[in-house]
């Protein structure tokens, strides 16, 4: 009888905090005093920002009342940087919060009230993010995805400028995702559900199930994520018109590209790092300046790809 009624309050619990809808924290280690979490799909809340040397507790009203319960870890001196430790629900303040050996700005943890774990980590800031999909021009392709702009002021946010649209012999030829390399993994970047809008998304998280973002309309789209706080934001800047591109970016001109024959040739105002790669993949040309010429010797379907300090394009290309 004792473990039925053990095992009741315990099923209680799980499904009170599935159906919780706001979490704060609290305690010395907490800028302010108090913060509230971002609330996430799935019953997850997340934290990512600045906290202090101290203890953390996580609570489920603002301030403390009769109905409060604090999420407290099983076990004692628990540190908030953890691979994922179990919490219990209590109604006692004075139960062990979690530990902030040093205060630092980069801390970033996640509750999940489903599992009941809080996972957290030292965020260690990525260097570049990757677009591929049947709705870019580079369809599903690895090491000629897009690249973003990691933004000068904050490292944490990323923006691509460019054309997305139906893609035409391709799988999934309206979705895409995102890469932390210009590969498959093992970084990766995926909406909460299939097919998820592109212009209503606005969270975002780091691998798991292999979701798509979808389009609905062809056009030039403006994307910026932070990939600190998993925030994702699309805008849409009109069709195709080449102007939509020039403004969004602040770019003067795009390079010229010319293609004669089997030769290729980009005249740009800036210099540019000019890589062609073949249909496997592969590069198979590599040269660096303001007028790049690359003569390919053999017929088939190319990616020719510009990097430049302002210049970021990737252009299919096909040589009978």
């Amino acid at each position: 009888m004792k473990k039925m009624i053990l095992s009741l309050v315990a099923m209680m619990a799980t499904v009170t905090m599935m159906a919780q809808t706001e979490l704060w924290i609290t305690g010395s280690a907490v800028p302010g005093g108090t913060q509230k979490l971002d609330a996430f799909p799935s019953g997850q809340f997340k934290f990512a920002g600045t906290l202090n040397a101290g203890e953390l507790k996580v609570m489920t009203t603002e301030t403390e009342t009769s109905a409060t319960r604090y999420l407290s870890p099983q076990n004692a001196d628990a540190y908030i940087v953890n691979k994922g430790l179990t919490y219990q629900q209590v109604r006692t303040a004075t139960a062990p919060g979690w530990v902030v050996p040093f205060t630092e700005d980069r801390y970033k943890f996640v509750i999940d009230t489903k599992a009941m774990t809080l996972k957290g980590e030292l965020f260690v800031p990525w260097r570049e993010v990757y677009l591929a999909g049947g709705a870019c021009e580079i369809g599903w392709h690895a090491f000629v995805m897009l690249p973003f702009t990691q933004d000068e002021n904050n490292p944490n946010v990323f923006t691509w400028t460019g054309e997305l649209s139906e893609g035409k012999n391709v799988e999934e030829p309206r979705r895409f995702k995102l890469q932390g390399q210009n590969t498959w993994g093992p970084k990766s970047l995926h909406p909460y559900t299939q097919d998820e809008a592109v212009l209503t998304s606005t969270q975002m998280r780091h691998e798991g199930d292999d979701t798509k973002w979808e389009i609905a309309d062809d056009g030039i789209y403006r994307l910026t994520v932070d990939v600190f706080k998993d925030t994702f934001k699309a805008e849409y800047l009109g069709n195709h018109s080449k102007d939509a591109t020039d403004v969004a970016d602040g770019v003067a001109s795009d390079p010229i590209i010319e293609q004669v024959g089997h030769t290729i040739r980009v005249k740009s105002g800036e210099k540019l790092t000019v890589e062609v790669f073949g249909a496997d993949s592969m590069r198979v040309a590599r040269k660096v300046g303001t007028d790049v010429t690359i003569t390919l010797e053999r017929q088939g379907l190319y990616v020719l790809k510009l990097k430049g300090r302002r210049t970021q394009t990737t252009k299919k290309i096909c040589l009978n």
